[in-house]
C-alpha cells in the first residue's frame, strides 16, 4: 500500500472532513475514533496490515463509545511494532499509534555511564524501549574500531525498556558506545537496518570526532553564587556566545575560543581598556546568559576543509577551516561542548573549565544561566539524517512523526515530550544535571513553545524555586493534535515560565522581520503608545512583570548597531548614536526583567555578513547562509572586536554610556524599576502633542524625558518635589555623581523643558 497523505489514500475521492485516529492499548484491541464519516459496521470494510504491507485478519469491529470503536485483530499484535489501519471504501488510512503502551514506559533509574561509589565497578544504562538487543562496546581510545574494543558486554532488559550492564572496576576515562538491535519496521533504525555504533544521550563527556563517549567521575561542583540568584524582576541578563567573546581576546592560541578564556581575569586590550572576563564584571550585569554551552554537531573538518578551505568568501567569514556554530543543535545533553576546551587539554578537562568559569562568576555576585535547546537535537540539521543516539534507540518514541513515522518540524526533529515520560525525564534530568553537577543557576529554553506544558510545568515545579526559566513562546508544535490540546499547547496568555515579550522589542526597536522599522526609539512616532505599554508592562497577558522578559535584540535577526546604522544596515559604517542611547533607556527603565544582547553595548555590528542569502555546499549537501540578520554560522562577524574600545572612541562611550544605567537599574533609585506587581499610577506620564517626545515619572523617584525626533522638543508639566538630580544627559549616565549643566537640578513645581531630538534626559527625586 503507498504512503498515505494526510490520512487519505492519494487519489481516493473521500470525505474531505473525515479522520481516522488509532491507537494500539493491549494486543487484542485497536480503537480508533471517525469524525465526519459513519463507520462501517462489518469486519470486512477495514484493513489491517503491518508496516511491511502484510495484511492482518480482523476477526471483529464494534462501536464502543461512540465515535470510538474497537477492532479485534484474528490474532494477538505485538503492541510494539508497526500497524496501520485502513477503511478503503472511505479512503482513509492511519498509523495504529502506540501512545497508550509508551505511556506506560517510565523508570526512575540513574541512566548513563557512572562508577559506582565504592569504585569496584562501572554501570551502564540506556533506554531503548523496543529494541531486542543492545551490545556494549568498551574502548581504551576514543579512535579505536569495534574489532578492537576492550571488551564487548550484552546488556539486559528491565520491564520499562531499560537495558544495563556492569563493568568490574573504575573505568573513569574508558570509551564507549552501542549497537542497538530490533525489527526493520518503518520508523526503526536499527543495527539491522542501518549497521551503525551509537552514542549515549546522557554521556557525560563526549568526543564528537571519534563518536564516543566518555566515562566520568565528576569533582564537586562550584561553589553557589554570592549573595544568592537573583529574583525574576531583578535580573539583567547578558546573552553571549563563548567563541564569539573570547575569539580576539589577548589570550594563547590554545585558549582562543574556550572557556578557559572566558573566566580568564586581567586581560587588556591594546588600548589598556579592561576586556573579557573583567569587561563583563565591570558592566554591571548580575546575570551571564551563555549561549549553547551542551555538545552540539558540527560538520566534519576534513569534509569542511575539502570544500571551504581555498575559497575566499568562506576565509573571510572565518569559516575556512572549521564549521563554527551558535550551537542550536544539541547531541548530547549532559556533555559540555568539547570545543570549548582549552586545546592543550584532554576530553573530559571541558567539565572542570565550565565549573571554574562558573566559580569565577559566582565569586563576583553574578549567576549562570545557559541557553538549552531540548525541542530538536543535532541528528537532523541542514537536510542531513544522522544515527547519532535517539534516531537509532526509539525514533518513533523520541521525536514527533507523521503517518509515515518520518521527522516533522522546521529544524529537522521535533523532541516529543508530551505522552512520552521518558522524554520528559530527559528534559528535566538534563537542567538538574547542569544545576547539581555543574553548578548553573538558570537556563534560557530555545523555541519553548514546543515543549508541551505539563512539562514545563513539571520542570518549573520539580526545579529550586530559585532557578532562573526562560524561554520563547513562539513556533508552537508542528504535530496538529498537539498544537490542538490546550492541555500541551501553549503561548504567552497560559506561559508556564517566563517568556520573550516580542512586544516590547517591537515597539523600543522595531520588528526583526522589517529592517527599515526603527521602534520609538528610532522615531517612530506612531509606536508611542506601545512604548508606554512596554515600559509599564501594560499587556493582558503579563499580570505580572515576571511573566515576560523584556530585550531589544538578541542573537538572532538584527544586531541594534545595524538596525540603527547609518549606511547599508551596516553598523561598522557608522551609527545612530541618539537611538541607540534612547532603546538602551527605554529596556533599562523598563519594569520586570531584562536581557542584553552581548556586545550591542559596545556597538558590535554582523556588517562583515553579506547582506543576503548566499549557500555553498560541502560532500554533506547544501549550506545555508542567511545574510546578516541571522549569523548562525558565520565566525568573523560576530566577533566581540575588543580594540574598538580606545580613549574617546565611540564604543567606549557607548559602553559607559550603558554600565551607567545599569548602575541606576541597579542602585536604590532603580528599585521602582525591579517590581513584580506595577501599582496604579507607578508610571506618571508626560506626552506632549509631538509623539516623538515622551516623559515619565516611574515610582515618584525617578523622572525620564526622551526625544527620539531629530528635532528639539519642549515638555511642559508640574513637577513634584522638592527637588531632583540629573544623571543622565544626553551622552553619559552617572547616578553617583550627576551629569552636571544647566539641568542638573530641577524644583518642585511647573516645568517647561526644552530636549534636543536624539535625548534620553534622566532626574532622580531627593529629599522628602
Amino acid at each position: 500500500m503507498p504512503p498515505s497523505v494526510g490520512g487519505k489514500l492519494p487519489g481516493h475521492p473521500s470525505n474531505p472532513h473525515a479522520r481516522l485516529r488509532a491507537e494500539i492499548r493491549d494486543p487484542g484491541s485497536v480503537h480508533f475514533t471517525l469524525t465526519g464519516a459513519e463507520a462501517p459496521g462489518d469486519a470486512s470494510d477495514y484493513r489491517l496490515t503491518d508496516g511491511r504491507g502484510r495484511e492482518l485478519p480482523v476477526a471483529a469491529v464494534v462501536a464502543a463509545n461512540p465515535p470510538e470503536s474497537v477492532l479485534t485483530p484474528a490474532s494477538p499484535l505485538d503492541p510494539l511494532r508497526v500497524h496501520y489501519l485502513e477503511i478503503p471504501g472511505l479512503g482513509l488510512r492511519t498509523l495504529v499509534r502506540r501512545d497508550p503502551v509508551f505511556r506506560r514506559f517510565r523508570s526512575s533509574k540513574r541512566l548513563g555511564a557512572f562508577v559506582r561509589p565504592d569504585r569496584s565497578s562501572t554501570l551502564f544504562r540506556i533506554f531503548a524501549p523496543r529494541a531486542n538487543a543492545v551490545r556494549l562496546y568498551l574502548y581504551l581510545e576514543a579512535e579505536a574500531v569495534p574489532s578492537d574494543a576492550l571488551d564487548t558486554l550484552e546488556m539486559s532488559r528491565d520491564t520499562n525498556g531499560v537495558w544495563e550492564a556492569t563493568a568490574m572496576g573504575d573505568l573513569h576515562g574508558v570509551w564507549y558506545d552501542f549497537t542497538v538491535h530490533g525489527p526493520d519496521d518503518p520508523g526503526n533504525w536499527f543495527y539491522e537496518a542501518r549497521p551503525v555504533h551509537v552514542s549515549d544521550p546522557y554521556a557525560l563527556v563526549y568526543d564528537e570526532r571519534a563518536a564516543k563517549a566518555r566515562v566520568w567521575r565528576d569533582g564537586p561542583p562550584p561553589p553557589p553564587v554570592v549573595g544568592g540568584r537573583p529574583a525574576m524582576e531583578d535580573m539583567v541578563a547578558y546573552e553571549v556566545h563563548v567563541q564569539d567573546f573570547t575569539d580576539l581576546l589577548p589570550v594563547a592560541d590554545v585558549e582562543a575560543g574556550t572557556l578557559r578564556a572566558m573566566s580568564r581575569p586581567h586581560l587588556v586590550n591594546r588600548h589598556g581598556e579592561a576586556v573579557g572576563f573583567d569587561y563583563l564584571v565591570g558592566l554591571g550585569v548580575n546575570v551571564v546568559h551563555l549561549m549553547p554551552v551542551q555538545e552540539y554537531l558540527h560538520h566534519p573538518d576534513a569534509e569542511w576543509q575539502a570544500a571551504f578551505a581555498d575559497d575566499p568568501f568562506a576565509q573571510e567569514m572565518g569559516i575556512d577551516r572549521e564549521n563554527y556554530q551558535w550551537g542550536y543543535r544539541t547531541t548530547h545533553a549532559f556533555a559540555v561542548e568539547g570545543r570549548y576546551r582549552a586545546r592543550d587539554a584532554a576530553p573530559g578537562a571541558e567539565r572542570d573549565e565550565f565549573k571554574e568559569l562558573v566559580a569565577a562568576f559566582h565569586a563576583r555576585g553574578i549567576s549562570v544561566v545557559i541557553d538549552i535547546v531540548p525541542n530538536h537535537t543535532g541528528e537532523n540539521m541542514d537536510g542531513r539524517n544522522l544515527l547519532l543516539n535517539f534516531n537509532v534507540l526509539d525514533l518513533p518514541y523520541y521525536y514527533r512523526t507523521n503517518e509515515d513515522l518520518r521527522h516533522i518540524g522546521p529544524f529537522g526533529n521535533e523532541v516529543k515530550s508530551e505522552d512520552r515520560p521518558m522524554v520528559q525525564r530527559w528534559i528535566l534530568d538534563q537542567m538538574r544535571h547542569w544545576v547539581q553537577e555543574l553548578g548553573v543557576d538558570g537556563f534560557r529554553i530555545d523555541l519553548a513553545a514546543q515543549i508541551d506544558k505539563q512539562t514545563l510545568r513539571r520542570v518549573r515545579a520539580e526545579l529550586p524555586a530559585d532557578v532562573i526559566i526562560y524561554g520563547e513562546p513562539w513556533i508552537p508544535p508542528s504535530d496538529p493534535d498537539v498544537r490542538a490540546n490546550p492541555e500541551w499547547a501553549w503561548s504567552k496568555g497560559d506561559a508556564p515560565i517566563t517568556f520573550f515579550q516580542d512586544y516590547a522589542r517591537n515597539a523600543f526597536q522595531g520588528s526583526p522581520f522589517d529592517v527599515y522599522d526603527r521602534g520609538w526609539a528610532g522615531g517612530d512616532g506612531y509606536a508611542r503608545d506601545a512604548a508606554m505599554a512596554a515600559l509599564a508592562n501594560h499587556y493582558h497577558e503579563e499580570p505580572r512583570t515576571t511573566c515576560g522578559i523584556s530585550y531589544l535584540d538578541i542573537h538572532d535577526n538584527w544586531a541594534l548597531a545595524d538596525r540603527y546604522a547609518l549606511n547599508d544596515h551596516n553598523g561598522l559604517e557608522g551609527v545612530d548614536l541618539g537611538a541607540v542611547r534612547i532603546a538602551a533607556g527605554l529596556l533599562l527603565t523598563s519594569v520586570g526583567p531584562v536581557v542584553i544582547h552581548g556586545g550591542t553595548e559596545m556597538l558590535r555590528s554582523k556588517g562583515l555578513a553579506p547582506l543576503e542569502y548566499v549557500e555553498r555546499r560541502t560532500k554533506g549537501g547544501p549550506i545555508h547562509i542567511r545574510g546578516r540578520h541571522d549569523t548562525y554560522n558565520l565566525r568573523a562577524p560576530n566577533r566581540f572586536v575588543w580594540d574598538t574600545l580606545a580613549p574617546g572612541s565611540v564604543h567606549a562611550a557607548m559602553r559607559d554610556y550603558w554600565r551607567g544605567l545599569l548602575a541606576l537599574r541597579m542602585s536604590e533609585y532603580g528599585r521602582v524599576f525591579r517590581v513584580v506587581d506595577v501599582p496604579d499610577g507607578h508610571f506618571h506620564w508626560i506626552t506632549p502633542h509631538e509623539r516623538r517626545l515622551l516623559g515619565y515619572v516611574v515610582g515618584g523617584e525617578v523622572l525620564v524625558l526622551a526625544n527620539s525626533g531629530p528635532q528639539e522638543g519642549t515638555f511642559a508639566f508640574e513637577l513634584p518635589g522638592p527637588s531632583w538630580r540629573q544623571v543622565g544627559s544626553r551622552d553619559r549616565v552617572d547616578p553617583v555623581a550627576g551629569v552636571g549643566g544647566k539641568l542638573a537640578r530641577l524644583s518642585a513645581g511647573p516645568q517647561e523643558i526644552v530636549v534636543a531630538g536624539g535625548s534620553f534626559l534622566i532626574w532622580v527625586r531627593e529629599g522628602d
